[in-house]
Parts: structure tokens; C-alpha cells; sequence
């Protein structure tokens, strides 16, 4: 299961969702660590004070790009893109 699914189940481009939702949603999946939750939060803490749409949450996926800053390196904010785009099987 991808956030998208999770946060918008199908529901349009006009949803909004905020920061309890998408805390929620990362808590949910169970291929992101700790670590990767942290990274996540950041990135997105500024997004969720008005809402973002499914539109918005794609953009900024796509755009992740590593920064000397950043917590992760560039192989796992990678790995992060494409565990939130549904890319990587679940290695339960």
C-alpha cells in the first residue's frame, strides 16, 4: 500500500490532508524506519500547516533530492522515494 492510497484512497485532487493524517500514514507503513519518519517530517512539516492535496504530495515526493542538511544520504532518500511511490515490495 503506497500514502497515497492510505491519505486519498481514491479520493480526488480537492482532498486535503494535515499533519495528524499524514503522521498517521507514515506510522502505517511498515517499510519506513525511524529514521526515514524523521527525514519525512521535516520535509513536509511547513506543507501540512494548510493541507496538501494528492497533487502537491507527488510534487514534493518527486522534487526530494539529497541536501548536504539532510539526515539521509542520497541513496536513501532515494530508497524513500520510491518506498512512498509503492515501488518496493513489502519484505515481511
Amino acid at each position: 500500500m503506497t500514502i497515497f492510497e492510505i491519505l486519498f484512497g481514491g479520493g480526488g485532487d480537492t482532498k486535503r490532508i494535515y499533519r495528524q493524517e499524514f503522521e498517521q500514514a507514515i506510522k502505517s507503513l511498515p517499510l519506513i524506519s525511524d529514521k526515514e519518519r524523521e527525514y519525512l517530517r521535516g520535509i513536509f512539516s511547513s506543507a501540512l500547516k494548510d493541507g496538501i492535496t494528492e497533487l502537491e504530495l507527488k510534487k514534493i515526493i518527486s522534487g526530494l533530492e539529497h541536501n548536504h542538511s539532510d539526515t539521509l544520504d542520497a541513496m536513501e532518500v532515494e530508497q524513500v522515494k520510491r518506498k512512498l511511490f509503492g515501488e518496493l515490495e513489502d519484505n515481511k
